[in-house]
């Protein structure tokens, strides 16, 4: 029912908003260009979208999301870098790394191992706690038998250190699973889709989502490429 009752906002002002809601909404599902890294791009200081805009001039630039939309806040900066010159360099990047991998110039390793070594210290390290803190137990229960402690005082103390016991081991177990899945074997399925990918004319949206799980743009204009493969990670700074 209108004109019932006063409205919070005034009518026009609700209409005008309406209005662009409806604008919005369209513009989100009607884009007039799909970009090859659509959907990839990621701000490095912010961790916010970075989206993909036309100048007048027909140049493609990149534009921060979070400061397009608080720019008088100053929470990030606008990284309004050059996409076309981006994508060029990327492509470039991956094609290199690609013709490398295929002919055998760059060794896939069976996992990075650093990250196996890391994994091994924090592993012992979490058992160490654990140890530490089981020592407490026993040494508390003896207290106990010599009368040092009460009853009481042990059974509190008791149940808190059993409870840290349990955290510490879920960690334990939470390491040993990562590091079990940070050896896993991806060699084949990466070679097969490099082979793929060079033999493409022209890339798109969807190949690109395959490989990549997100692109982190640096202020510096340094970039950061995600891999989907593990193996490949740690091969993935460009200076753009």
């Amino acid at each position: 029912m209108e004109n019932t009752h006063e409205p919070i906002i005034e009518k026009q002002v609700f209409d005008k908003v309406q209005k662009m809601v409806i604008v919005q909404k369209y513009n989100r599902n009607e884009k007039k260009h799909k970009f090859l890294l659509d959907g990839l791009l990621v701000c490095y200081e912010c961790k916010h979208k970075i989206g993909v805009r036309t100048r007048k001039n027909g140049k493609l630039d990149m534009v921060c999301n979070n400061y397009r939309r608080n720019s008088k806040l100053r929470l990030c900066t606008s990284h309004g870098f050059s996409y076309e010159a981006l994508e060029k360099s990327i492509l470039q990047y991956i094609k290199n790394l690609f013709l490398a991998i295929d002919n055998k110039k760059l060794e896939l390793n069976i996992k990075n191992n650093r990250t196996k070594q890391d994994y091994g210290k924090m592993i012992k390290q979490k058992q160490k706690e654990i140890n530490l803190i089981k020592d407490n137990i026993d040494k508390m229960y003896v207290d106990k038998l010599n009368n040092k402690i009460t009853e009481e005082m042990y059974k509190r103390l008791f149940n808190k250190l059993i409870n840290k016991v349990n955290e510490k081991e879920k960690e334990y177990n939470e390491l040993k699973n990562k590091k079990e899945k940070s050896m896993q074997d991806d060699s084949k399925e990466i070679e097969k889709i490099v082979k793929e990918f060079l033999k493409l004319e022209e890339p798109t949206p969807e190949i690109m989502k395959v490989l990549i799980h997100k692109i982190e743009v640096h202020q510096d204009k340094q970039v950061d490429i995600v891999f989907n493969f593990k193996k490949l990670q740690m091969l993935s700074k460009i200076q753009n």
